[in-house]
């Protein structure tokens, strides 16, 4: 299979090959080849229409549809640079986004766009409005257009699209801000391209596939999905939005053979109360990252499908894979051989076999990976120090694979011990009765550390906290058990639902918390 340079490459050779096929579904309205193209290239000359050259920013803020994908692609094949903003970014972090970013328009739906007019002081020069709209959210402040005239303008203009460089930036993508600060992830143009055929290769994608993916198109994981169907012209489904009611009824009606899910995902739809018709799903396998290792045979058994494990990041989608049929619980699969891997001590010196180290890592195919934080050169300096590029993630290498233990930065200090929030998680949800927890670090009055969880019981129960408590002293050391245990009925999310632990460690605990040491008497 040829690997591209850019997607428009891509979406060029897929409409000469086979221009009917249906190359794509978005929320149930379907594309072919051809069409796909068309909308992307006339949205590309559109935009040079109206005075976007290349490198200039295009910042697009709306939910999963179809002109979100036209202003993704078409900013690209303009050779301009797309900056997909989180649809739940608000105030002085969407302010940040935009100023960071200073995009020369805008995309999106009247409702976000009121949300951007009303959050930042300069505005662009033009924004572009989706869909029905009855205001101009920026009144006189930017030229305002809707997306059928940016259209318009794309199919009467005569300007050329040359196919981008390799090199070229594609793509801004800011990190949800988990585990820091957001920083704007600089993706190439060949990145789209090159990982997909990787994904492709790995996970063994048909062109007779077609792959669903419900995550939003302003996070990667999606982006990564839909491009690896497109790479081996296979059908692409984007549904609207994960939920959990209505998840295999998608990947029923879209006959979606394959589809992605995340582990979270994978823990809501597991803990459903079994139905007869379980494993009567037209998919054959689930591509899924951070899958929980506890589950995921009687998953497989249950919905009669193969999980293949993925780690990646934004910064490089594909890492580390278990294909088909080779998925350990608990591993993350072995390094592709497109990157070279190694495990590190704090001084970036390789660490034993079986011994916990950060992943580091750096491609062996030119520009298949981000390449530098957007006006941040010290940050980018930090991560790609020594040569290596540094995840963050800590990892034990074991014969049959890579065990994942946790955020380097997401670990909890207690009593002279370092406890991974991730073990405690997954040691909680375990526990029939818990549906979400996160797991953090909080003042001890004897200095350090004491261990919290937040915990959002399955819906219809009654956890008791002291429970919980004695449940998890099975699995884990006595000083990774938690002191604090405090009931909520939500966690807050990222768009591509893994929970905000920024925000769970602001919010810390409450005088509602459940403490071990004043129920049970236990340091």
């Amino acid at each position: 299979m040829a690997i591209h340079d850019s997607l428009l490459v891509t979406l060029r050779t897929a409409a000469t090959e086979r221009p009917d096929h249906q190359f794509l579904r978005v929320t149930g309205m379907p594309f072919t080849c051809r069409e796909v193209l068309a909308h992307v290239e006339n949205t590309a000359r559109g935009l040079r229409e109206l005075g976007i050259e290349p490198g200039d920013r295009v910042g697009v803020m709306c939910d999963n549809r179809p002109e979100t994908l036209w202003s993704w692609l078409g900013a690209n094949a303009a050779r301009a640079i797309d900056v997909p903003f989180n649809a739940e970014a608000r105030g002085r972090l969407l302010e940040y986004f935009v100023q960071d970013a200073a995009p020369k328009v805008l995309i999106g739906s009247e409702e976000y766009l009121q949300i951007l007019a009303d959050t930042i002081s300069e505005a662009p020069e033009v924004v572009v409005v989706i869909g029905e709209h009855d205001t101009r959210p920026f009144g006189d402040r930017a030229r305002q257009v809707t997306f059928d005239e940016l259209l318009a303008l794309g199919r009467g203009s005569a300007i050329e699209l040359p196919a981008p460089l390799p090199s070229d930036i594609a793509t801004i993508m800011y990190t949800s801000g988990t585990t820091g600060p957001s920083k704007g992830v600089m993706l190439p143009q060949r990145y789209y391209p090159g990982n997909a055929a990787n994904i492709v290769r790995l996970m063994q994608v048909r062109s007779d596939d077609v792959v669903l993916c419900v995550q939003p198109l302003f996070h990667i994981d999606a982006r990564a999905f839909l491009t690896t169907a497109w790479a081996a012209g296979a059908t692409a489904v984007v549904g609207r939005r994960f939920s959990v009611s209505q998840f295999w009824n998608e990947v029923r009606d879209n006959g979606a053979t394959i589809f992605a899910t995340i582990g979270t995902m994978l823990w809501m739809l597991h803990k459903q109360a079994p139905q007869p018709d379980d494993a009567d799903l037209p998919a054959r396998l689930a591509i899924c990252s951070s899958t929980p290792g506890e589950i995921l045979r009687d998953f497989e058994k249950r919905f009669g499908v193969d999980v293949i494990e993925a780690y990646g990041m934004t910064e490089c989608i594909l890492l580390a894979s278990a294909p088909a049929g080779s998925t350990v619980p608990g591993r993350v699969g072995r390094p592709i051989p497109e990157v070279e891997v190694q495990l590190v001590d704090e001084y970036d010196v390789p660490v034993a076999v079986g011994d916990v180290g950060e992943l580091v890592y750096r491609p062996r195919e030119p520009f298949t990976m981000m390449q530098g934080y957007w006006a941040k050169p010290a940050e980018t300096a930090e991560a790609w120090r020594n040569l290596w590029f540094h995840t963050g993630d800590l990892m034990r290498e074991h014969p049959d694979g890579l065990e994942y233990i946790g955020r380097k930065k997401d670990s909890i200090r207690r009593r002279g011990e370092n406890v991974s929030a991730w073990e405690v998680e997954q040691a909680c949800t375990l526990h029939p009765q818990v549906l979400e927890v996160a797991a953090i670090g909080v003042p001890s009055e004897v200095g350090e550390e004491d261990v919290a969880v937040l915990v959002v019981p399955t819906a219809g129960v009654t956890l008791d906290p002291a429970d919980l408590v004695e449940f998890v002293a099975k699995d884990l050391p006595r000083f990774a058990v938690p002191r604090y245990v405090e009931l909520v009925e939500s966690l807050p999310k990222t768009p591509s639902e893994r929970v905000e632990k920024g925000k769970v460690r602001e919010r810390g605990i409450t005088a509602a918390a459940w403490d071990a040491t004043v129920v049970l008497g236990r340091r």
